[in-house]
Protein backbone atom coordinates (compact mmCIF):
# COMPACT_ATOMS: atom_id res chain seq x y z
CA UNK A 1 0.00 0.00 0.00
CA UNK A 2 1.46 3.39 -0.92
CA UNK A 3 0.51 6.49 1.23
CA UNK A 4 0.00 9.96 -0.89
CA UNK A 5 1.84 12.86 0.40
CA UNK A 6 -1.77 14.37 1.07
CA UNK A 7 -2.89 11.93 2.72
CA UNK A 8 0.17 11.74 5.28
CA UNK A 9 -0.65 15.36 5.56
CA UNK A 10 -3.88 14.94 6.47
CA UNK A 11 -3.35 12.14 8.90
CA UNK A 12 -0.20 14.39 9.98
CA UNK A 13 -2.69 17.06 10.81
CA UNK A 14 -5.12 15.18 12.12
CA UNK A 15 -2.60 13.98 14.94
CA UNK A 16 -1.48 17.34 15.50
CA UNK A 17 -4.84 18.49 16.30
CA UNK A 18 -6.31 15.54 18.64
CA UNK A 19 -2.67 15.78 20.88
CA UNK A 20 -3.48 18.38 22.83
CA UNK A 21 -7.43 16.73 23.65
CA UNK A 22 -5.51 13.44 24.38
CA UNK A 23 -2.90 14.74 26.61
CA UNK A 24 -5.66 16.57 28.79
CA UNK A 25 -7.64 13.64 28.81
CA UNK A 26 -4.11 11.84 30.55
CA UNK A 27 -3.52 15.23 32.44
CA UNK A 28 -7.96 14.25 33.93
CA UNK A 29 -6.48 10.76 34.82
CA UNK A 30 -3.54 11.94 36.61
CA UNK A 31 -6.09 13.55 38.38
CA UNK A 32 -8.41 10.89 39.47
CA UNK A 33 -6.11 8.41 40.04
CA UNK A 34 -3.52 9.93 42.76
CA UNK A 35 -2.27 7.62 45.56
CA UNK A 36 -4.47 7.82 48.32
CA UNK A 37 -2.00 9.68 50.72
CA UNK A 38 1.39 10.91 51.09
CA UNK A 39 2.51 8.05 53.21
CA UNK A 40 4.87 5.29 51.97
CA UNK A 41 3.41 2.44 50.58
CA UNK A 42 4.11 -0.76 52.49
CA UNK A 43 4.69 -3.00 49.01
CA UNK A 44 4.00 -2.87 45.13
CA UNK A 45 1.55 -5.86 45.70
CA UNK A 46 -1.85 -3.80 44.01
CA UNK A 47 0.79 -3.09 41.40
CA UNK A 48 3.08 -5.59 40.41
CA UNK A 49 4.25 -4.56 36.90
CA UNK A 50 4.20 -0.83 37.41
CA UNK A 51 6.01 -0.16 40.82
CA UNK A 52 9.63 -0.85 41.86
CA UNK A 53 11.08 -0.34 45.45
CA UNK A 54 14.04 0.13 47.46
CA UNK A 55 12.63 -0.51 50.46
CA UNK A 56 11.01 -3.51 52.95
CA UNK A 57 9.43 -6.03 50.85
CA UNK A 58 11.96 -4.64 47.36
CA UNK A 59 10.27 -5.23 44.07
CA UNK A 60 12.06 -5.10 41.28
CA UNK A 61 14.98 -2.79 41.89
CA UNK A 62 18.53 -3.96 43.56
CA UNK A 63 17.32 -5.96 45.75
CA UNK A 64 18.31 -3.82 48.44
CA UNK A 65 15.82 -3.31 51.39
CA UNK A 66 17.35 0.27 52.30
CA UNK A 67 20.04 2.40 51.68
CA UNK A 68 22.34 2.81 54.40
CA UNK A 69 24.32 6.20 54.76
CA UNK A 70 27.26 6.64 57.63
CA UNK A 71 27.52 9.27 59.42
CA UNK A 72 24.79 11.51 57.72
CA UNK A 73 22.26 13.93 58.44
CA UNK A 74 18.43 13.71 57.23
CA UNK A 75 19.66 17.55 56.42
CA UNK A 76 22.31 15.99 53.79
CA UNK A 77 19.82 13.41 52.43
CA UNK A 78 16.96 15.82 51.44
CA UNK A 79 19.14 18.69 50.28
CA UNK A 80 20.55 15.49 47.75
CA UNK A 81 16.88 14.92 47.27
CA UNK A 82 15.88 18.08 46.43
CA UNK A 83 18.26 18.85 43.99
CA UNK A 84 17.31 15.82 41.96
CA UNK A 85 14.06 17.21 42.14
CA UNK A 86 14.91 20.68 40.42
CA UNK A 87 17.49 18.75 37.82
CA UNK A 88 14.80 16.33 37.04
CA UNK A 89 12.72 17.52 34.03
CA UNK A 90 8.41 16.87 34.85
CA UNK A 91 9.58 16.16 38.51
CA UNK A 92 7.30 18.22 41.02
CA UNK A 93 7.17 17.69 44.92
CA UNK A 94 4.00 17.54 45.93
CA UNK A 95 4.29 16.77 50.05
CA UNK A 96 7.19 16.93 52.32
CA UNK A 97 7.35 16.52 56.44
CA UNK A 98 10.79 16.90 57.74
CA UNK A 99 12.00 16.47 61.39
CA UNK A 100 13.05 13.44 63.16
CA UNK A 101 12.37 11.63 59.80
CA UNK A 102 11.90 12.83 56.32
CA UNK A 103 8.94 11.74 53.71
CA UNK A 104 8.64 13.08 50.42
CA UNK A 105 6.33 12.45 47.90
CA UNK A 106 7.21 13.58 44.16
CA UNK A 107 5.17 13.40 41.21
CA UNK A 108 7.20 12.86 37.92
CA UNK A 109 5.41 12.76 34.54
CA UNK A 110 6.47 11.25 31.48
CA UNK A 111 8.00 13.13 28.91
CA UNK A 112 5.96 12.07 25.64
CA UNK A 113 2.48 11.79 26.74
CA UNK A 114 2.74 13.23 30.48
CA UNK A 115 1.82 10.42 32.41
CA UNK A 116 2.27 10.55 36.16
CA UNK A 117 4.44 8.45 38.41
CA UNK A 118 4.40 8.89 42.52
CA UNK A 119 8.19 8.72 43.96
CA UNK A 120 8.01 8.24 47.73
CA UNK A 121 11.47 8.29 49.59
CA UNK A 122 11.27 7.84 53.77
CA UNK A 123 14.41 8.65 55.45
CA UNK A 124 15.23 8.06 58.78
CA UNK A 125 18.10 7.50 61.57
CA UNK A 126 19.44 4.56 62.63
CA UNK A 127 22.14 5.56 65.60
CA UNK A 128 24.50 7.65 63.71
CA UNK A 129 23.22 6.44 60.59
CA UNK A 130 20.62 7.89 58.20
CA UNK A 131 18.65 5.19 56.37
CA UNK A 132 16.70 5.36 52.89
CA UNK A 133 13.80 4.15 50.99
CA UNK A 134 12.70 4.40 47.56
CA UNK A 135 9.32 3.50 46.25
CA UNK A 136 8.23 4.50 42.31
CA UNK A 137 4.91 3.85 40.93
CA UNK A 138 2.92 4.11 37.85
CA UNK A 139 -0.64 5.14 38.25
CA UNK A 140 -2.08 3.95 34.97
CA UNK A 141 -1.56 1.07 32.63
CA UNK A 142 -0.56 -2.02 33.46
CA UNK A 143 2.71 -1.87 33.09
CA UNK A 144 5.77 0.83 33.41
CA UNK A 145 8.08 -0.44 31.12
CA UNK A 146 10.81 -0.36 33.42
CA UNK A 147 10.46 3.19 34.01
CA UNK A 148 10.39 3.12 37.59
CA UNK A 149 13.42 0.74 38.29
CA UNK A 150 15.64 3.25 36.16
CA UNK A 151 13.90 5.88 38.39
CA UNK A 152 15.13 4.24 41.66
CA UNK A 153 18.65 3.60 39.91
CA UNK A 154 19.10 7.37 39.27
CA UNK A 155 17.85 8.70 42.60
CA UNK A 156 20.27 5.96 44.04
CA UNK A 157 23.14 6.83 42.46
CA UNK A 158 22.14 10.88 43.29
CA UNK A 159 22.25 10.04 46.85
CA UNK A 160 25.47 7.71 46.85
CA UNK A 161 27.39 11.05 44.26
CA UNK A 162 26.14 13.94 46.27
CA UNK A 163 25.34 12.49 50.17
CA UNK A 164 28.34 13.13 52.62
CA UNK A 165 28.72 11.21 55.96
CA UNK A 166 29.69 14.91 57.73
CA UNK A 167 27.40 14.77 61.08
CA UNK A 168 25.63 12.08 62.58
CA UNK A 169 21.80 11.74 61.76
CA UNK A 170 19.83 13.72 63.30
Amino acid sequence: MTVSRSSFVVFGTILLLLYPSVIGAIQISNTITGPESDEFPESCDESPFKCSRLAPNPHRSTGETELRFHNTSILSISNSISTWISDTSFAEEVFRDEGAKLDVHIVVKTKWMRFADDVFIHVECDGDDALVWIHSEARAGISDVGVNGERIDEIRENLLTTSVGDNPCS
